[in-house]
């Protein structure tokens, strides 16, 4: 047990032991990882509060070693809702790769809920796809017509896609997230052919 062990299991009471032998909230182990990181990635809101307020007052941009804050650490919608909307969170800060925290979530596409957040907060619209609402309906048809009707392949590409709406279908908000999984299909071929679409992502 460390204090960065205890930060990560939301163990408010031995942080505090801890911190009373010398360590603080933006202590940070060999790779520059905080209690702050640690409490931000395991969605502990109390602690990120505790850690954040007095008497300890650290902060929730505290960087690591590759520049990540907490924020890019979140998994966890509520915890990211504590960051920026009570705790002075900066949703603009860039890492050492120059993504942000949204941009760094953008690339693995594991939590739609907490992207749409990100991107309601940064401003970031949604580009045209030239795709109307009857076009999507369609779209989502064929995907639920394709999971039931098609048999299974050992294709790693298509598995994998097979799981993925799987998992979309047995989500809490299935509707929403089969949407965003068809427009990053739609710009992934789009990428894939060379092309672009007609309107940029725009930031306000």
């Amino acid at each position: 047990m460390n204090v960065w062990i205890a930060a990560s299991d939301g163990n408010i009471q031995k942080v505090e032991e801890y911190f009373s032998e010398g360590f603080g909230p933006e202590s940070k182990d060999p790779n520059g990882y905080t209690p702050i990181h640690a409490a931000a990635s395991y969605g502990h809101v109390d602690m990120l509060r505790k850690l954040c307020s007095e008497p300890y007052n650290g902060s929730v941009n505290v960087r690591d070693n590759d520049g990540d804050t907490p924020l890019h650490h979140c998994e966890d919608l509520a915890a990211a809702k504590v960051i920026l909307e009570e705790l002075g969170g900066n949703f603009k800060l860039t890492n050492n790769d120059g993504n942000t925290a949204l941009e760094v979530l953008e690339e693995d596409q594991e939590f739609p809920d907490l992207i749409q957040y990100l991107r309601g907060q940064s401003g970031v619209a949604e580009e045209p796809l030239g795709i109307d609402s009857e076009q999507m309906a369609q779209f989502k048809d064929n995907l639920r017509y394709t999971l039931e009707n098609e048999p299974e392949t050992n294709d790693p590409e298509s598995a994998a896609r097979r799981q993925r709406i799987e998992q979309i279908l047995d989500g809490g908000n299935p509707e929403q997230e089969l949407e965003q999984y068809i427009r990053d299909l739609v710009r992934s071929q789009w990428s894939d052919q060379g092309a672009e679409p007609d309107t940029k992502r725009r930031r306000e």
